[in-house]
């Protein structure tokens, strides 16, 4: 396992197989590189290289634009994403694929809750990942469902997966209440665009097993 440090951010990549093969980042809020590897084991899926992103200020790295007050009192939706990207894109992706025998086959960008949406909300903004992943990913996200549906991708996607748990929408909030509605919708609509999209219904609620959410994704994603 290589660690690198860019400001606050800690990456880890752990190359596990030589050769082009598919290369999955992983925005996580702790690092939990060998959790989400064990999960990959567990639901049968190796053959790839994991880099996983955590340290970042995740309320506001992770978000694309400021809203108020959502979840909680102590909510910073501070809308840093844009400031964010390019240095995922221009210094943590190179530097890291430098520590590589050879390109990748192809780039995952997979994130957990807002993580999910800032992988979905980059396929808007940049093509240097092909196939993105959202495990319970935040749709709810004021205004995210209309951004999407009004604005093109950046380029054409190889693959996306979504899911959301089972139980998510039952919250007492009105605004998280329609994550799985959201994310459904969000699914139909790039299945509408010509995009190999997987809509996935989880049981349980949002923090139940984020890493083996995350593995189910990573397996959809590398046997297109």
């Amino acid at each position: 396992m290589h660690e690198l440090h860019f400001g606050h951010r800690r990456v880890c990549l752990y190359r596990l197989v030589d050769g082009s093969v598919p290369l999955a980042y992983s925005i996580d809020y702790h690092e939990n590189g060998q959790l989400l590897l064990e999960a990959c084991k567990q639901v049968g899926i190796s053959g790839f290289n994991l880099v996983t992103i955590s340290g970042l200020h995740w309320n506001q790295e992770l978000s694309p634009w400021p809203v108020g007050t959502v979840v909680s009192k102590d909510d910073n939706f501070a809308g840093e994403a844009p400031q964010w990207l390019p240095i995922l894109t221009d210094e943590v992706v190179p530097q890291v694929e430098r520590l590589l025998d050879a390109p990748p086959a192809c780039r995952v960008l997979a994130g957990y809750s807002l993580a999910g949406l800032f992988a979905v909300w980059t396929a808007y903004q940049t093509d240097i990942f092909t196939r993105i992943l959202s495990a319970s990913g935040s749709m709810w996200y004021p205004g995210w469902l209309e951004y999407a549906c009004q604005h093109e991708l950046a380029a054409p996607l190889q693959g996306v997966y979504l899911s959301v748990g089972d139980k998510e929408s039952t919250s007492r909030n009105a605004v998280l209440q329609t994550v799985g509605d959201r994310t459904s919708q969000l699914a139909h609509m790039l299945a509408s665009r010509g995009v190999n999209a997987k809509f996935e219904l989880n049981p349980g609620n949002h923090f139940k097993n984020p890493p083996l959410r995350v593995a189910k994704g990573i397996k959809f994603l590398l046997t297109l």
